[in-house]
């Protein structure tokens, strides 16, 4: 089962009438992108080098990571909410609909879907049934195959994974600064930034901790750091050849 967020809902009924009229505007819209897995997965392609090489080049390794560049185009030197006044509202904001799907499953045994959606009084019924089909359609997408949003890119806004936005958010975050410290001062040690960071509180040092018992911390630090980029990194590589949100290889 998957919930929709409430400031969502809210913020998409705001901008009803405008949807209804066909005249919802990238700048309006921009504020319901924040915080989603279409941000998420924006950053993975935005730290890819990867996917910038194939950008730079027009060289890609599969059908799926084209795919993927024509969804969102090259991004380097642009910021997210850029990419969305610029591109990404051109086939993403298709999402935005003045229906609301709070709810929806899949009940195995009877090969059906269960779906729960809020729809406004002032919407025509038209128009309701074609969002209404419009979501029955991205959801029969993603229970066809794996779950992934790379399979059915239109249902970001009803998306939900296994992995979860903030311990995505969290080894997005870790993989840029990372990257970042290694740039400017190579010599840091993994344990260093897992404990500027604060990642794992029982592998910080304490006052009174003996010269073993600091090394073993930090050796613990160090694996804990290193896993989370392993898994950042599978996910960013993943992401740059058409498969997100997966954190296992190909």
């Amino acid at each position: 089962m998957k919930l929709l967020n409430a400031d969502w809902c809210k913020g998409a009924q705001e901008l009803a009438p405008s949807i209804a009229m066909g005249r919802l505007r990238s700048e309006s819209s921009a504020r319901l992108i924040t915080g989603t897995y279409l941000e998420a997965w924006w950053r993975c392609l935005k730290f890819s080098k990867e996917f910038t090489q194939s950008c730079r080049t027009g060289i890609f390794t599969s059908k799926e990571s084209f795919n993927t560049f024509r969804l969102f185009g090259p991004l380097e030197n642009i910021s997210f909410h850029e990419w969305w006044i610029t591109k990404g509202h051109l086939y993403f904001s298709e999402s935005i609909t003045t229906l609301q799907v709070k709810l929806y499953g899949k009940c195995s045994e009877r090969k059906t879907f269960a779906l729960a959606v809020d729809a406004l009084q002032d919407v025509s019924s038209n128009l309701a049934g074609r969002e209404f089909e419009f979501w029955l359609n991205q959801i029969a997408l993603l229970n066809q195959g794996r779950g992934l949003l790379s399979e059915a890119p239109l249902s970001w806004p009803i998306f939900k994974s296994r992995i979860s936005l903030p311990a995505m958010s969290q080894l997005l975050s870790l993989l840029e600064i990372h990257d970042q410290v290694i740039r400017n001062a190579p010599e840091t040690k993994l344990w260093q930034i897992g404990e500027q960071l604060r990642i794992n509180s029982q592998a910080i040092p304490k006052s009174g901790d003996c010269a073993s018992d600091i090394a073993d911390k930090h050796k613990a630090m160090g694996q804990t750091i290193s896993s989370y980029l392993k898994k950042g990194s599978n996910l960013v590589h993943n992401a740059s050849i058409g498969f997100f949100p997966q954190f296992s290889n190909q």
